[in-house]
């Protein structure tokens, strides 16, 4: 009788996290990334400027597609994202194989909405119609991010994510693989003179006021 009530509490307890405030269910889609060419992190379209690798989920970043249903209001909110075994097409109909090019589909990385991936980009056409165009779910992540889910060579990984509350930290954390060293700062990067971490924007941002806070990564 004991176990029942034990099972029966954990199932509550698994329903009431899965429907606590900020949490959404799972879903597919697939990420690129972006960081350490022209496209800088810190010059994102939601105008937080230069962020610190130690305030909230640092240079775990990202950017979606402006024909998302969930674009409006993106901003600084934040998804789980996993690495998914699955094929794929891009936005011209090619068809991607990325069965076999996961680390594994168990860990996961968070991170917050600070950029946007425009459809319609005439500097970067080719590219952009390609991935952001709204043939399916696509997330630009921040090279720090999608180096903890798959390999860079592979430019372009399926993945399921979920938003979460940007406190969020997952029991399974992704991290970079022992085998391989985490990308290091473009050297022309640095930051304004006179920077320090209580000047990340992301701290004043309406989802850290409103409790979605984070505090140190």
């Amino acid at each position: 009788m004991a176990l029942a009530y034990v099972l029966v509490a954990l199932s509550l307890l698994s329903l009431a996290a899965a429907n606590s405030p900020g949490f959404g269910g799972w879903q597919t889609g697939r990420a690129t990334h972006y960081g350490t060419d022209a496209w800088s992190i810190h010059k994102g379209s939601c105008g937080y400027g230069w962020l610190d690798k130690n305030v909230a989920t640092g240079w775990d970043v990202g950017a979606i597609s402006d024909k998302a249903g969930d674009f409006a209001g993106s901003c600084g909110k934040c998804k789980e994202v996993k690495c998914k075994p699955m094929g794929f097409a891009d936005g011209y109909g090619q068809w991607l194989d990325r069965n076999n090019v996961c680390y594994n589909d168990y860990s996961s990385v968070v991170i917050m909405v600070t950029d946007t991936c425009p459809c319609v980009y005439p500097d970067n056409y080719a590219s952009n119609k390609r991935w952001c165009c709204g043939d399916m779910y696509h997330i630009d992540l921040s090279v720090w991010a999608y180096e903890k889910l798959a390999g860079k060579q592979w430019g372009v990984i399926g993945v399921a994510w979920r938003d979460v509350p940007c406190w969020y930290r997952p029991k399974n954390k992704a991290r970079v693989p022992w085998w391989t060293k985490p990308t290091p700062k473009p050297w022309w990067e640095k930051a304004p003179s006179g920077w320090s971490k209580n000047m990340d924007k992301r701290l004043s941002g309406p989802k850290y006021q409103n409790g979605w806070g984070w505090g140190k990564k």
